[in-house]
């Protein structure tokens, strides 16, 4: 596999990044999902043309090597304002902006806020708009307690995807796992994200975000996402002439580590299709 070079973005907090093909004309900058990290993006990353993608995966702040923010601040508009500093940190020419699920609507949220720092937006499978039932879903995430295990065997056996879903190779969740887990000062193991990022919403009116946007933006859906819902979709579409959609079948949420192939072509096309 092509080892990703791995550096840091200075301030505060300090971002961790992952980067392939760093002398390649254009530049992705890769946001990931809630409790992830940089490593989400290999698959996608690899299936990207070399000679031409160069590819910056965000450790986001309180995930992955990133610090942890204190006090708390995990909002999708943090997000976005250290996506502009790692653009301006690291020399990226309007690159397009990408991210999954949360990172998804950091991204969005980025594309509202900076658009004169990108060329376009890609946003998978995020949610559009919420559900008195995913609210309370948002609100008991915050609520969980942080899991110690005994041992990295332990830690490894039990790591699990939320939500659990989708035909992923297992050598791709072992890394993800691998990945996932450090050691803390007693020898025992936990997960590398900060439990204060779970703050009970999506903490963003995507929808009205989405209408606002002012580059061309991609929303790439899964078919069997229960997160980005057709019909959320097809408003957000509807309401934003620069935004267009993108369905990818037979698939589940977690797109990037379930089908990076038919992911990476779909962005790929996207964006040799910009003017």
């Amino acid at each position: 596999m092509n080892e990703p070079a791995s550096g840091f973005v200075a301030g505060a907090p300090r971002l961790h990044y992952l980067q392939w093909n760093c002398a390649a004309p254009i530049a992705l900058l890769l946001m990931h999902g809630n409790s992830a990290n940089a490593w989400w993006w290999r698959g996608f990353a690899e299936r990207m043309d070399p000679r031409r993608y160069r590819l910056i995966a965000l450790d986001l702040r309180g995930h992955g090597d990133s610090d942890w923010a204190r006090p708390a601040a995990y909002a999708p508009d943090d997000y976005a304002a250290d996506a502009a500093r790692a653009i301006a940190a690291l020399g990226l020419e309007r690159p397009i902006v990408v991210g999954h699920s949360m990172g998804g609507i950091a991204t969005v949220a980025f594309a509202a806020g900076y658009a004169e720092l990108a060329r376009a937006a890609v946003a998978v499978d995020i949610a559009v708009t919420s559900t008195p039932r995913r609210n309370r879903y948002l609100a008991r995430l915050k609520a969980l307690p942080t899991v110690i295990y005994p041992d990295l065997a332990t830690a490894r056996a039990r790591f699990r995807l939320m939500p659990d879903e989708g035909a992923i190779a297992p050598e791709a969740l072992a890394e993800i796992a691998a990945r996932s887990l450090k050691r803390i000062d007693d020898g025992r193991f936990t997960m590398k994200f900060d439990r204060e990022s779970f703050f009970g919403s999506d903490g963003l009116d995507t929808a009205a975000a989405i209408a606002s946007i002012r580059m061309p933006t991609l929303l790439v859906r899964a078919e069997l996402s229960r997160i980005m819902t057709a019909e959320a979709a097809a408003r957000a579409v509807a309401a934003n002439l620069l935004v267009t959609l993108v369905e990818i079948p037979a698939t589940h949420h977690h797109l990037p580590l379930e089908r990076p192939d038919l992911l990476a072509a779909a962005v790929a096309n996207f964006i040799e299709r910009l003017a």
